[in-house]
């Protein structure tokens, strides 16, 4: 998934900001946003404490007139953002499947709800990482918010 916020500020001075980030950017939550300048493409995450990978974005700066557009590729650690997505529904499909085709004990249907509800909370929690990283990205370009990109 990609999204993009408009800046008058200028390309370089975009880079510059995210440069100067680079762990830095903590606005008084545990999770801090790093800048790992040395990928490519740049990109950003939240470091900190995580029972799932780190949501991250790999960062596009281009050059308009009067600005710069940044966009943002957001990512689940390595992979990209859709994967969350795709393994919670899997996971509550499995579920759903195991409980439909059980005989209904109590220890089956404990499983089912773990197949089901473990996938779907990591997605939650990737989306709240997501809208951290993109609150944080915000108010370092001074934009209030990041909008959807289609690609």
């Amino acid at each position: 998934m990609h999204v993009f916020a408009d800046t008058i500020i200028s390309a370089e001075e975009v880079r510059k900001k995210f440069e100067s980030v680079a762990g830095s950017a903590g606005t008084g939550s545990s999770r801090k946003l790093s800048f790992d300048a040395t990928c490519n493409p740049q990109k950003f995450f939240l470091s900190g404490i995580s029972v799932t990978p780190p949501a991250a974005a790999e960062v596009a700066i281009l050059k308009r007139s009067g600005g710069a557009e940044v966009v943002l590729r957001l990512m689940w650690g390595p992979l990209p953002a859709p994967f969350p997505r795709a393994l919670a529904l899997v996971g509550v499909l499995l579920g759903v499947l195991l409980a439909l085709l059980s005989d209904g004990s109590a220890g089956v249907l404990a499983t089912a709800s773990l197949i089901a509800l473990l996938p779907a909370a990591a997605l939650l929690y990737q989306q709240a990482g997501e809208r951290r990283l993109q609150s944080q990205l915000g108010e370092i370009l001074g934009v209030p918010r990041f909008q959807p990109k289609p690609h």
